[in-house]
């Protein structure tokens, strides 16, 4: 059955105060004190604020499991990520899962995690760079660092999501193209975050957010999606196009792969329904590429 508009904002307004009593379960389950504004993913699937734990300022997050997100959300993703080096991002203290017992969501697990806070401030929090971000040097030479350390991280394979299928099924779909698997013959796998987009980045100083969904990826994925997420802002777009991954034959099909990613959600009234006429801009000329 499908819901009207009020009814849609009753249902997102239940599930926000519902999530926020979770949190608030939470900070007593783990003795920590929530001291700021709650912030809720989009799709209200997590909530997470600010908190003391003692001395110590930390973020407490609270997720509720969805079928709809796995496996491309991994329940265990932002503690397995405490096994990365190299890379500034949060460190999970602890964390404990629960089942919901209320009539609400009755069964579902929740997972809580205490993790180290981020410093600085996020840098778009829609995802998308809308203008110049005002980044100093270091910034840029952290990143490069960072997806360097993440790339030689050991790739699991065994979380590989089918991304050659999918740009084969991407590119048929959006450009009317066919590639074949020969197209993908040679083709370089490394870790990476897999969501790398503005609202996943502090600054000034760089720190990455969000690592539910890291992965094995074809190498440059996580610089692609950076790029598609900057073509409304085209000096920062060209920065990250003219990186050396991005100009290997991997790193273009890694950006084919990115561009079919979100030409499957132009439309949903987001920011990057502004990116659409990039996107398949870069598409065309990258499938008539790789297509040789």
């Amino acid at each position: 059955m499908t819901m009207n508009t009020d009814e849609v904002e009753q249902a997102v307004e239940q599930r926000r105060v519902w999530l926020q009593g979770q949190l608030n379960a939470a900070a007593v389950r783990f003795g920590v004190e929530l001291v700021g504004e709650v912030v809720n993913t989009f799709d209200m699937r997590s909530a997470g604020a600010p908190a003391h734990d003692g001395e110590r300022a930390v973020w407490l997050r609270v997720v509720v499991e969805d079928p709809d997100y796995q496996p491309a959300c991994r329940w265990e993703g932002n503690v397995e990520a405490n096994s990365i080096s190299g890379v500034p991002k949060p460190q999970v203290l602890r964390w404990a899962d629960w089942h919901h017992t209320d009539s609400y969501l009755a069964g579902r697990r929740l997972r809580g995690e205490v993790m180290t806070q981020a410093p600085g401030s996020t840098i778009a929090p829609g995802g998308v760079l809308l203008d110049d971000p005002h980044l100093p040097p270091s910034w840029w030479t952290d990143l490069d660092t960072a997806l360097a350390a993440l790339a030689a991280h050991p790739v699991n394979l065994d979380h590989e999501l089918g991304a050659v299928r999918y740009t084969i099924n991407g590119v048929r779909e959006h450009f009317g193209a066919t590639l074949t698997e020969h197209t993908f013959a040679g083709l370089q796998w490394a870790t990476a975050h897999a969501d790398l987009h503005w609202g996943n980045l502090r600054g000034p100083t760089l720190h990455i957010l969000d690592w539910e969904s890291w992965r094995p990826a074809p190498a440059g994925y996580d610089a692609a999606t950076l790029y598609c997420n900057s073509l409304l802002h085209q000096p920062t777009a060209r920065r990250i196009r003219a990186m050396p991954v991005l100009q290997t034959r991997t790193g273009q099909i890694a950006l084919l792969f990115a561009i079919c990613r979100y030409l499957w959600v132009i439309g949903e009234g987001s920011d990057l329904d502004e990116t659409e006429k990039h996107l398949r801009s870069e598409g065309t000329d990258l499938v008539a590429r790789l297509a040789h």
